[in-house]
């Protein structure tokens, strides 16, 4: 909308600088030319706008709600937004595994003694075991002797660890490489004497936990 020529009256007085000064009066009878239908129709415009805009945000909203209203309750499914699937419980590992000192062993303290896995580590490094390091490890309970932990490849290891921690108990995990995992508990009251160590071939003691197969023997 072009603006309309200033009234023959409004003179605005003009600094030096360039800059024109509209006086009070002057800016009232600037306005008082502008045609009040224009006013009005612009003004219509701009409310027809606010209620366009408006109703545009409402219906998103209630478009957002009701799809996560009906994704929350199962009836719609967005792809990609699908919860994971629960894993797959890990089983006692059955049948027997070769006694073997070869896999790497790190040690930790699960309780509040003072030293326990480092005088846990060198026991067990004086009987051949590869120790990784020592450290400190909250379990869930550790009123227990000790939870070794392992994969496929740290079985053998893991089963010579609990053939010389006695009362302890294997958790299998899905770790690839052969490394095993010792978190000591407060029972652990020492390693089994070394010439009465069974180093024959054998099953994991998991005591709680379920096995892969019927067959699966538990120590």
């Amino acid at each position: 909308m072009s603006h309309p020529q200033l009234p023959p009256d409004v003179d605005p007085r003009q600094e030096p600088d360039g800059r024109r000064i509209f006086t009070e009066n002057d800016l009232g009878r600037y306005f008082g030319v502008v045609d009040p239908k224009v006013l009005q129709r612009d003004r219509r415009r701009r409310h027809r706008r606010h209620a366009i805009v408006l109703l545009i945000v409402a219906l998103l909203v209630s478009g957002v709600t009701v799809t996560a209203c009906q994704v929350l309750q199962g009836a719609w499914s967005i792809p990609g937004w699908e919860a994971a699937p629960p894993e797959e419980p890990l089983l006692c590992p059955a049948g027997e595994f070769d006694y073997s000192t070869e896999s790497t062993v790190t040690v930790f303290n699960g309780t509040n003694i003072g030293g326990l896995a480092g005088d846990v580590a060198n026991a067990l490094e004086e009987r051949e075991f590869v120790i990784g390091g020592v450290g400190n490890k909250g379990f869930t309970t550790s009123n227990m002797v000790a939870v070794i932990i392992s994969g496929p490849e740290g079985r053998g290891t893991s089963l010579a660890v609990q053939r010389n921690i006695e009362g302890s108990v294997y958790l299998p995990d899905a770790r690839e490489e052969a490394t095993v995992d010792v978190i000591m508990g407060t029972q652990y009251e020492g390693l089994v004497p070394a010439d009465g160590v069974n180093t024959a071939s054998g099953p994991l003691d998991c005591q709680r936990l379920e096995t892969e197969a019927p067959t699966a023997a538990l120590g």
